[in-house]
């Protein structure tokens, strides 16, 4: 008997020390990335004014201001594919040179994360450019995952990272301007940067009127709405007249129920649109202040299409990650037809601007 209790407690120390083990080596998992080898860009902006929920930059010559987007990166710790995704976020920030990079959700996803996400901040901010971030559906997914607020604090402790947590009255982690200027100080262009949430809580449903049983996907709240309103007068009120986008994770409400199916301006369909539940108010809030003439998402990895709603541009945000679903994994494609890359906004100093997309697995 008690050699079988011998045999048995062996056996549970064993299971604990194997436990222990496989949850220190997922804790240390970083990006796998060689952030020693990273040359610094540079930029030719600074910041110069910053408050809770906004960042205003100069930028300090003529020409173009070039903003970078890249969205589901899902550098969830499989190192190959992590290291795929890291190559070419570097080789075209280096390449580009952009003023701002922006990441637009489900960046650093699964658990043990903190390393990821603290190691991803530091490659960033190695590059040497100004950089922000919305939050995605999968932040503060997995087991010792970093919460959406912690990602939020550990991203914005960077020098170079413009990401704010927002104000604490309103819904989500991370609503915030970038307010870009030109060199004598006139508005070229604001983003409106917002946190479309993850899963719609019961509470959520009962609120606005959804009846779908089971996972729905969330989106930008009343509160977010009412903010971006204020938000928008504010700036108007310091600035005068101004061009903006916005840029989310989830797509708007609009995007497949009444747009999606119609003429594309860009891109292609490839899934169904896994847009937001329901709809608070944000494309009204948008085409009724004016300043918005195009809206920015990911979070659907094989959609890269553009569309129209009542003037205002619906646009993808050209997908970026390995680590999730792909043109590979979904279809089967070679890798001559993936659509990982990034997406391109020149800004000219009167606010106009043109998106253009980088592939990079393009023939």
């Amino acid at each position: 008997m008690k050699k079988g209790i011998k045999i048995i407690t062996a056996l549970l120390l064993v299971t604990v020390i194997g436990a222990g083990g496989f949850v220190l080596y997922k804790c240390s998992q970083g990006i796998s990335y060689d952030i020693s080898s990273v040359e610094k860009v540079g930029s030719d902006v600074e910041i110069v004014k910053e408050d809770e929920d906004s960042v205003t930059l100069r930028k300090k010559g003529k020409g173009q201001f070039k903003v970078l987007m890249f969205t589901d990166t899902h550098l969830n710790g499989k190192k190959a594919k992590d290291n795929t995704a890291v190559k070419y976020i570097v080789k075209n920030i280096t390449e580009q040179k952009p003023d701002l990079v922006i990441f637009g959700g489900d960046n650093i996803s699964s658990g043990f994360n903190k390393k990821r996400t603290a190691e991803f901040a530091e490659l960033m901010d190695a590059l040497g450019v100004y950089w922000a971030a919305v939050l995605g559906n999968h932040e503060g997914e997995g087991i010792l995952a970093v919460s959406r607020k912690e990602n939020v604090d550990i991203f914005s402790s960077y020098d170079y990272c413009l990401m704010r947590q927002g104000k604490e009255d309103i819904d989500g982690n991370g609503n915030y301007t970038v307010n870009i200027l030109n060199s004598d100080n006139t508005i070229r262009q604001v983003l409106f940067l917002m946190d479309s949430g993850s899963y719609m809580t019961e509470e959520a449903k009962a609120e606005y009127g959804v009846t779908k049983e089971g996972e729905v996907y969330d989106g930008v709240k009343t509160s977010q709405v009412e903010w971006y309103k204020e938000k928008h007068d504010s700036l108007k009120a310091e600035y005068g007249e101004f061009k903006s986008v916005a840029v989310l994770h989830i797509p708007p409400y609009q995007t497949e129920r009444e747009y999606a199916e119609g003429d594309f301006i860009i891109g292609e369909k490839r899934e169904g649109v896994c847009e937001s539940g329901f709809d608070s108010g944000l494309m009204d809030a948008i085409t009724e202040k004016g300043s918005t003439r195009a809206v920015y998402f990911g979070h659907d990895h094989v959609n890269d299409f553009g569309t129209m709603y009542e003037g205002v541009r619906l646009s993808y945000i050209q997908t970026s990650g390995y680590g999730s679903y792909t043109m590979e994994s979904k279809f089967g494609s070679p890798e001559n037809e993936w659509i990982q890359g990034c997406t391109v906004l020149t800004v000219n100093e009167k606010g106009n601007l043109m998106e253009t997309r980088i592939l990079n697995h393009a023939e």
